[in-house]
C-alpha cells in the first residue's frame, strides 16, 4: 500500500462517523470514563461504551473523564504514521479538556524526530468532527501536510458547532445549573440556545419553546448554515443526542432548501458529550457564519 503524505488523528469526543473513520484512515486517541466501579476506555462511537450501556451507568452516578497516557498517545500517533509520512492531530478545545495540551507535549517531547502538527479544534463533539473529516478527505486525496495544515487552520478560525438543549437535568447534576433554575426553566419552557465563544462552551440565550418550535426554529437556522457555509467546506453535520426522529426531520427538510448541494449527515453525539448535553439536544457542526438569531428570534 502506497503511503499517504499526511495523515490525521483526533479524540473520541470528536463523534466521527464510524464508517468515516475507517474510509479515511482516521485514527482516534481514546478518552477514559471513570465511574465508581468500573473504567472504560471511549474510542469513538459505540466504541468501549455503548450508548445503552452508558445510560443505564450514567443514571446512577456522575461519570469523570481523564485524558489518555502519553503512551496511549504515542501508540494513536504511531498508527498514523505507519500509513503516511506526516500526521496532523486535531483535538477538543484546549478550554473543555487537557487532550491537546497532552498531545503537543507527547509530540515536543517524545516524538521530536516525527513530522507532526497538532490543533485544537476550539470546540467539541461534530463541531470537532467537521474539521477532522473535511482535512482526512485532504488527505485521502494526496495533499501534502502542509496543504492540509493550510486549510485546518482556516477552517478551525471559521468552524461552528451551536444549537438548542432540550433537556437541563444533566446540567444539574454536573452542577452547571442549580435545581431552581432548572424548576423554572421547566415550567417556562426554556431551552438554552448554545455555542461557542473563544473556544468555551457559551449560552446565548433561552428559548421559550416546546418540541414543535425547537424543530422549526432548527429547520430555520439549518437553512442559513448551508447559505453561510464557506466555499472549501462541503459537509453539515446533524449532531441530535437519543432524537434521531428529529433529526431525519431535520435532514428531509434541508436537503429541499441546499441549492450548493452540500452533504449532510446525522451523527448522534457520542456518550462523552451526550452525558453534559443531555437527551434531545438538536445541533449543527459546519465551517461557516452563525448568528445566535437565527435560533433565538422567532
Amino acid at each position: 500500500m502506497t503511503k499517504q503524505k499526511v495523515a490525521i488523528v483526533t479524540d473520541a469526543s470528536g463523534d466521527i462517523p464510524p464508517d468515516l473513520e475507517e474510509k479515511l484512515n482516521i485514527s482516534i486517541v481514546p478518552v477514559i470514563m471513570n465511574f465508581e466501579d468500573e473504567s472504560f476506555k471511549s474510542l469513538g462511537i459505540e466504541k468501549g461504551l455503548t450508548w445503552d450501556e452508558f445510560y443505564k451507568l450514567a443514571e446512577k452516578e456522575v461519570p469523570k473523564t481523564a485524558i489518555a497516557s502519553p503512551g496511549l498517545f504515542m501508540k494513536t500517533f504511531e498508527k498514523a504514521l505507519e500509513i503516511a509520512d506526516s500526521a496532523i492531530g486535531i483535538f477538543i478545545s484546549e478550554k473543555l479538556s487537557g487532550v491537546y495540551n497532552a498531545a503537543k507535549m507527547v509530540a515536543e517531547q517524545h516524538m521530536k524526530d516525527k513530522d507532526i502538527s497538532v490543533y485544537h479544534a476550539g470546540v467539541n463533539s461534530v463541531g470537532e468532527g467537521v474539521v477532522v473529516v473535511e482535512a482526512a478527505r485532504l488527505a485521502a486525496a494526496g495533499q501534502s501536510m502542509e496543504e492540509v495544515c493550510k486549510k485546518v487552520e482556516s477552517w478551525i478560525a471559521d468552524n461552528n458547532y451551536s444549537g438548542i438543549m432540550n433537556q437541563l437535568e444533566n446540567l444539574v447534576r454536573t452542577g452547571r445549573l442549580s435545581k431552581t433554575k432548572k424548576f423554572f426553566a421547566d415550567i417556562l419552557k426554556f431551552k438554552p440556545v448554545v455555542g461557542f465563544v473563544d473556544d468555551e462552551i457559551h449560552v446565548y440565550g433561552n428559548l421559550k419553546a416546546d418540541d414543535k418550535l425547537i424543530l422549526q426554529q432548527m429547520k430555520k437556522f439549518g437553512k442559513l448554515a448551508l447559505e453561510n457555509m464557506v466555499e472549501d467546506s462541503n459537509l453539515l453535520f446533524i449532531a441530535h443526542s437519543r432524537w434521531p426522529e428529529a433529526a431525519n426531520e431535520l435532514k428531509e427538510y434541508l436537503n429541499t432548501v441546499n441549492p450548493k448541494k452540500k452533504e449532510i449527515l446525522i451523527q448522534e453525539t457520542g456518550v462523552i458529550n451526550a452525558f453534559y448535553t443531555g437527551k434531545k439536544l438538536l445541533a449543527y457542526g459546519y465551517i461557516g457564519k452563525f448568528d445566535p438569531d437565527w435560533l433565538l428570534k422567532k
